[in-house]
């Protein structure tokens, strides 16, 4: 996103987690941790950094146990489509920015939760990747990555990364095999 996220999760977040009585434990971006010490995982930042914490944590010896605990999405990043999604089924009207923040950490404090899918997807090299939205190939992954450089925009990056990537229009050649998944135990 727009770099805001620790600036916001102190004016929004942080006073209605004191409001409903929520002990915290804020850490900036921290990869190896104890996770059994927490009764929740919340985490403030855009579908992208979502994304690579769950497959992180798919990646742990604990994975089993850690995927247990609910893992909330509080909307800090250029995309928040999954806090969004949230927000909808959750009865409450279309909303962006702090209103989705403010809704969304409403959310948290009720301790409202229900479980997720997660798609599963195998690359030919043996790479296990997992989405919770959906996973993009082409055009519209080239728009996310190329736009990366203007990620100081916020959300208008991707309106100057789609006019680039029109402006360069590729041509992609792929292949697609699907098998049906056969229920395995002990694997993520």
């Amino acid at each position: 996103g727009a770099g805001r996220a620790l600036e916001d999760f102190q004016a929004v977040v942080q006073p209605m987690l004191a409001e409903a009585e929520i002990a915290t434990t804020v850490f900036i971006t921290v990869r190896d941790e104890d996770l059994s010490q927490w009764d929740t995982l919340v985490v403030m930042a855009g579908d992208g950094l979502l994304y690579e914490v769950v497959n992180g944590l798919m990646e742990r010896p604990d994975w089993e146990d850690t995927m247990k605990k609910p893992l909330c999405i509080l909307p800090g990043g250029s995309g928040n489509a999954l806090a969004a999604s949230i927000n909808h089924y959750a009865g409450n009207d279309h909303v962006a920015k702090k209103k989705l923040l403010t809704n969304c950490t409403f959310i948290l404090c009720k301790g409202l939760h229900t479980q997720m899918d997660l798609v599963s997807l195998s690359t030919a090299s043996g790479k296990r990747l997992f989405s919770f939205l959906g996973f993009g190939w082409g055009f519209i992954s080239d728009v996310d990555i190329d736009s990366e450089k203007y990620r100081r925009l916020g959300n208008a990056r991707f309106t100057l990364g789609t006019l680039q990537c029109l402006a360069k229009l590729r041509v992609y050649q792929g292949r697609l095999s699907y098998l049906p998944a056969l229920p395995e135990q002990g694997t993520p």
